[in-house]
């Protein structure tokens, strides 16, 4: 059982490790506020895992969304829940496989759980970030070519 489904399967909102070199961040649900004996048995217990090309997308899910100021394409409902979907690694932000190509996903278009949204090039090696349920792309907060941050908002998904 690798360290994704332990946490799915566990009673944990948040677990975040840092090692060397790499840092791994965890959440479910909203962003949740756990006393610090819960987070440090949560990294005692964690397997030390192998560095991956990229980590999960961390996913935080919230009633209301506004639409961000960086889109200009497709309008996001007011009662619609929407999940946002971040960087899972600091490195360049690249919505298509090279500048010729169309995006892999664009917006008000449907996406698939595994479907490739996004490349993220980190010391020269591009990790691809994939859709984490079936949706519908409402919005790109990111733009082509930009440095992204860990964690930086890069895409809200209306689940269907």
């Amino acid at each position: 059982m690798d360290l994704i489904d332990r946490f799915e399967d566990s009673s944990l909102t948040l677990l975040s490790i840092e090692t060397e070199g790499w840092k791994v961040h965890l959440e479910k649900g909203g962003s949740a506020v756990l006393p610090e004996e819960q987070i440090a048995a949560a990294k005692a217990a964690a397997p030390i895992a192998q560095p991956h090309t990229a980590s999960a997308p961390v996913l935080e899910e919230r009633a209301m969304v506004q639409r961000p100021k960086a889109v200009e394409k497709g309008e996001l409902a007011d009662s619609c829940q929407s999940v946002k979907i971040k960087a899972p690694l600091v490195g360049t932000f690249y919505q298509a496989p090279s500048p010729a190509d169309p995006p892999y996903a664009e917006v008000g278009s449907c996406v698939e759980k595994g479907q490739v949204l996004c490349l993220i090039e980190a010391m020269k090696m591009m990790n691809e970030l994939k859709a984490p349920m079936d949706g519908i792309l409402r919005a790109v907060c990111a733009e082509d070519g930009q440095l992204v941050e860990y964690g930086q908002i890069l895409f809200e998904v209306e689940p269907c």
